[in-house]
């Protein structure tokens, strides 16, 4: 089995509080922001995070969006973190073991890591490991890639799906629209990425929108203060 087979999944469709037309999640940052640091708040973000560790099933998709987008509004946030291209070195080299190690290191300081958590997950599946131990890393990743794909619609910058970090966008075009080929990508609006693009199966237009708003303004923040 490869990692694309590995990765295979389905959308399971369920309530949601935070919904709208198209079964589209509201993100709203300056709402989240106020919700995930809001410490007697049940989604105060050590809370929520103490149960993504200790890999609660019962978390819902709204959560899972607080998860992930929340934690743009955390210190490690573009900070102090593991480049994540040796990952797929390890992979081409099946050191498994090591990779292991690699994903464990990158969770320490970005725990929503779509790649380290999908690593992680093939990683304890290819050494065998029992299904229960690898499938909860899966269904992290598939929880934090729903969220972003439930987002938007993608169509315009104003529908864009939301992601804090630029790889997301391709894990989403490549392993989740099953998008065969990109032939441009470009900012617009200073706010969007903007992705021409081979339509596929599950995704039949051949433009994509990204906001990445959030990943510009903590960028210039983190900019002022060591300019301060």
């Amino acid at each position: 089995m490869n990692v694309k087979q590995f990765l295979t999944g389905f959308i399971l469709m369920f309530g949601l509080q935070l919904v709208i037309a198209q079964d589209e999640l509201n993100i709203d940052y300056k709402e989240i922001k106020q919700i995930v640091t809001n410490n007697d708040s049940e989604y105060y973000y050590p809370k929520l995070l103490k149960r993504f560790n200790a890999f609660d099933e019962s978390l819902t998709l709204e959560e899972y969006a607080l998860l992930y987008y929340g934690f743009s509004f955390q210190e490690d946030y573009l900070v102090n973190q593991p480049e994540e291209k040796k990952l797929s070195e390890l992979i081409k080299k099946e050191d498994y073991e090591g990779l292991i190690a690699e994903c464990e290191k990158i969770l320490k300081t970005n725990p929503v890591s779509l790649k380290a958590n999908e690593k992680m997950g093939y990683a304890l599946f290819k050494l065998g490991k029992s299904e229960e131990e690898w499938k909860k890393y899966q269904n992290r990743f598939r929880g934090l890639r729903k969220a972003i794909a439930y987002s938007g619609n993608g169509l315009t910058c104003e529908t864009s799906f939301k992601v804090i970090y630029i790889s997301d966008e391709y894990n989403l075009l490549y392993d989740y629209f099953d998008v065969s080929k990109i032939y441009s990508q470009s900012l617009t609006n200073e706010l969007c990425d903007k992705f021409v693009i081979e339509p596929s199966k599950y995704y039949q237009v051949n433009e994509v929108y990204f906001d990445i708003s959030r990943k510009l303004i903590r960028q210039q923040e983190l900019l002022d203060t060591n300019y301060d």
